[in-house]
């Protein structure tokens, strides 16, 4: 039960057995004296007289455990300083003198970076999102999936390039349903990934392919990519199929979220599977509702409305 909080298998289960058991002697629970005292030290047991050993309560063992881990993660945030120095004065004289922005080459060493970037992060990841992409969206998915498991946030603004990707939208239907707080735009300047405030890594496209990032350490071009991001998050359309209220229930929520990015009449019918005439009769259909000549003017209304 504590294995998350890194006790062994051989502690948990002296640890269960005490407490489904009962108090025992040494004897009894048949382990070595240098255990038993490990988990003394962890505040998962008592030594009473006697010889007698006995289970601390599971909320107060929870507690004892949880801030000896905040306090080996204080005492390792302690030593990154130290480190830090040792690292820069062993790499060479130009990027000491610009240790804010690190070159990262080769896609393992980039998937590695950032494999390590979301191990680390706390509160919140923060991405513009366009094509190309380093891995798969099923990998992608997944390690979104682990980092929101211990409650960090995701906000990803998508370029209408990236929306348009044949299965693109079902994948992000998944994604927000899961947690993720998406928007949409026409166009974004340059792929970007923030990840708290800490580090932002922007992918250098060659082709179709990447290769190489830039890690952006604390600075104030780390400043200027995370105002960035706030822009385009502040300018996009929320992507929130299902979101729309009862006034318009009629209306597809997923035909209004990529009409709103920009989406062709062609491109939307692609993703919806739907066939162009009908995109065409629907669209022409909202925009008449909306008392709007044009696609994006029936955007625009719709976000006023609250439809989306």
């Amino acid at each position: 039960m504590f294995g998350h909080l890194g006790v062994s298998p051989e502690l948990t289960a002296v640890y269960e057995l005490l407490v489904t058991g009962g108090s025992r002697t040494t004897d009894e629970i048949g382990v070595a004296v240098v255990v038993l005292e490990q988990m003394r030290e962890l505040g998962l047991v008592r030594h009473l007289p006697g010889d007698v050993w006995q289970a601390v309560a599971p909320d107060l063992a929870v507690e004892a455990l949880i801030a000896a881990r905040e306090e080996a993660n204080r005492r390792a945030r302690a030593d990154v300083g130290p480190l830090m120095e040792l690292y820069l004065r062993n790499r060479d004289e130009e990027l000491a003198d610009n240790a804010f922005v690190e070159v990262v080459s080769g896609k393992d060493a980039v998937r590695d970076l950032w494999r390590t970037l979301l191990g680390g992060a706390r509160e919140e990841v923060c991405v513009l999102d366009q094509p190309p992409y380093l891995s798969p969206q099923e990998e992608h998915a997944e390690l979104e999936d682990s980092t929101r498991q211990r409650d960090v946030q995701w906000r990803v603004v998508y370029d209408r390039s990236a929306v348009d990707l044949p299965g693109r939208v079902a994948e992000i239907i998944e994604m927000v349903a899961a947690g993720e707080r998406a928007r949409v735009t026409p166009t974004l300047p340059f792929k970007l990934a923030v990840i708290d405030a800490h580090a932002a890594v922007l992918p250098v496209a060659s082709g179709d392919v990447i290769d190489k990032v830039l890690l952006i350490r604390p600075s104030a071009l780390l400043d200027v990519l995370r105002s960035t991001f706030e822009l385009y998050w502040d300018k996009g359309i929320p992507f929130s199929p299902g979101g729309i209220y009862a006034a318009a229930a009629d209306i597809d929520p997923n035909l209004l979220g990529l009409l709103a990015a920009g989406l062709t009449d062609e491109s939307i019918a692609r993703q919806l599977g739907l066939a162009p005439r009908t995109v065409q009769r629907r669209v022409r259909q909202l925009m008449d509702r909306c008392g709007a000549q044009t696609r994006f003017q029936a955007g625009v209304q719709a976000m006023r409305r609250g439809w989306l």
